[in-house]
């Protein structure tokens, strides 16, 4: 796959019309306010733990792309979940969502720039190239996307019973 196609899926899967169902901007769009810091029974993150998880991983991603190789997340450390993850109002809301706007303009704008070799070459600080790191940022979207609609789903199913 070459940088043109990681933008164009990276651009369908925030906003555009994936074949796997809705988008990060339209699954969020329908997500109310009051479901972003709850948690179903059995499920261990919220909606807004989920998206603030997202952007950091995101940002981890804009760090390598301009090849910081000291940059790291420690798995399972407040880097990769944040301890304070609450939308509190409808302000933080619209301040995580434009956190998630900001890092997908960034990515695509660093991706744009990038020659098609620079997709084999290692990611700074790690062992594996670009191009399982960009697979591997849009897999983790897809996978953190279908939480939340599932928990948006069942907070949703029931609060109408």
């Amino acid at each position: 796959m070459g940088l043109e196609r990681f933008v164009t899926d990276l651009e369908t899967l925030y906003q555009g019309n994936p074949w796997y169902g809705n988008s990060m901007c339209d699954a969020l769009d329908k997500v109310p306010l009051e479901h972003w810091n709850r948690k179903p029974n059995g499920v261990s993150n919220s909606i807004a733990a989920l998206v603030f998880h997202m952007i950091d991983w995101r940002g981890f991603v804009i760090e390598k792309i301009k090849g910081n190789a000291l940059f790291d997340i420690p798995l399972n450390s407040p880097m990769d979940w944040r301890v304070d993850n609450e939308v509190r109002n409808n302000a933080e809301r619209i301040e995580a969502l434009r956190a998630l706007e900001a890092t997908q303009t960034e990515l695509c704008a660093l991706l744009k720039q990038k020659k098609e070799d620079w997709l084999e070459a290692k990611t700074a600080g790690k062992p594996y190239n670009n191009a399982y790191m960009l697979a591997g940022m849009l897999q983790h979207d897809a996978y953190h996307l279908g939480q939340i609609n599932l928990i948006n789903s069942i907070l949703t199913r029931t609060r109408d019973e």
